[in-house]
């Protein structure tokens, strides 16, 4: 079964007014730990800690040590039937804010693509790993870029080392897919999330990662942060409303851009696994 892989949003809220969350994610025991390592730091360094960890003005800072007192230990599904703890948490997908997800728009998808979503779609996560967009989260601070070393770990990359690849493998080997397809994963993530995913695949794992191009530069897209963002969550809104399970389908996607089938690539990485790029050009560049 296809696993798409999405960036969270720095920015996250409490969302009580959407669905209700249906699980945890996959690795509640990883989180706490990582929610003591913030409080020690905050202890033992104080607030200047935090700030240089999560590179912050003087209102964020304080915005996310309140949350960061807040956090609740979620270690067992059932915490979810807790009134007290309910009320601290929301589905992920309603959970984060940013221009992706505005895009991505989930609270104005019907059902049938609402599910789609949640067998299709993974959110990844420096606090969390990885998530459902039905599983319980809390609004946090922690990118997977930060330099936070714990556990003989030098970084957050090393501390989730394979274990975000292997649940969005397995979670691809427990759905509808045959024995002989390949896990088949698309890549709509930044680099900073993705290299948290792509380097501990299997050999036998297909990667189609997806590029959006507002303009050329010789042969080669030129890609802008802000419009990547929202072409992204427009891509997996898409995704969902079409049901894809194909890496073939992808290039039908023509919300704002073409495919441009001259300008795509393969190339192998370490693991042996072969990531294949697409690339969307803006329509204006196709006319």
């Amino acid at each position: 079964m296809l696993q798409a892989i999405i960036s969270p949003a720095k920015q996250m809220r409490i969302a009580q007014d959407a669905f209700a969350p249906q699980g945890i994610p996959p690795f509640p025991t990883a989180t706490e730990r990582l929610r003591q390592e913030l409080l020690r730091i905050e202890r033992e360094q104080g607030a200047d800690g935090l700030k240089d960890l999560w590179r912050v003005n003087d209102k964020l800072l304080n915005q996310n040590i309140e949350r960061l007192h807040g956090l609740t230990s979620v270690l067992d599904e059932g915490q979810l039937d807790e009134p007290d703890v309910a009320r601290a948490l929301s589905a992920a997908a309603f959970s984060y804010v940013g221009i992706q997800y505005q895009s991505l728009a989930p609270e104005v998808l019907d059902l049938d693509a609402l599910s789609w979503l949640q067998d299709h779609l993974w959110i990844l996560s420096g606090f969390y790993g990885c998530a459902r967009p039905f599983d319980a989260v809390q609004p946090y601070r922690l990118e997977m870029g930060a330099k936070l070393s714990l556990d003989g770990a030098r970084d957050l990359y090393a501390f989730w080392g394979g274990r975000i690849a292997d649940a969005i493998e397995s979670a691809a080997m427990h759905g509808d897919t045959t024995e002989t397809e390949p896990t088949l994963i698309v890549n709509l993530a930044s680099v900073e999330y993705a290299k948290a995913v792509l380097p501990y695949t299997a050999l036998t794992t297909q990667i189609v990662t997806c590029v959006f191009g507002e303009d050329l530069r010789g042969e080669k897209p030129v890609q802008r942060a802000t419009a990547s963002k929202i072409a992204r969550g427009s891509m997996v809104r898409w995704m969902a409303e079409q049901h894809i399970e194909r890496a073939e389908d992808l290039a039908r996607f023509n919300i704002g851009y073409r495919y441009a089938p001259e300008l795509c690539y393969e190339r192998q990485l370490k693991t042996g696994a072969r990531e294949q790029t697409l690339v969307f050009l803006r329509e204006e560049l196709c006319a």
